[in-house]
């Protein structure tokens, strides 16, 4: 009986650790997305893919994960640039895209993010992108890009 007792206060002496909450990050589709010509030319790396549709897309990580190490900021967040693609997208009409990025925490309280300033880049080929940065702390992240009345949602986890 003694042992039992003992045993019995130890475990309520012991810290509760929270369950760590999943991220449900954004897996590659299937079948998969294929940016329409001319952007098709364009092949991803192995740990990346395309997501999304003609009218918006990206491309993201296989393994959903933006690791701080890589970009971090002097918060200890996450800062990366964001690229968007959108088939007929014309960088000449517009240098500025009214491209708006919004993100919102999953799994937990945590201000929500907002960038509403991009510039038309080429980063693949000779076919025109847009780009923003952000900045995002650690945690499960809903990552929305809006941009000419399309929306594009994908889940990345930030660690």
């Amino acid at each position: 009986m003694p042992r039992f007792i003992l045993g019995f206060a130890a475990a309520l002496l012991l810290p509760i650790q929270p369950a760590k909450t999943e991220c449900l990050t954004t897996l590659p589709p299937s079948p998969a997305f294929a940016p329409p010509t001319p952007y098709d030319s364009v092949h991803p790396s192995n740990n990346m893919f395309w997501y999304g549709t003609d009218a918006l897309w990206t491309l993201l990580g296989v393994d959903g994960v933006w690791h701080t190490k890589n970009n971090v900021d002097k918060h200890g967040g996450y800062s990366t640039k964001l690229v968007f693609w959108r088939n007929g997208f014309d960088w000449r009409k517009e240098p500025e895209p009214a491209l708006i990025v919004t993100a919102r925490r999953l799994d937990g309280d945590s201000p929500s993010v907002a960038v509403a300033h991009a510039n038309a880049v080429f980063v693949t080929s000779n076919t025109p992108a847009m780009m923003t940065g952000i900045r995002i702390p650690a945690g499960c992240w809903e990552v929305t890009g809006h941009y000419s009345g399309h929306t594009l949602s994908f889940i990345v986890s930030v660690e």
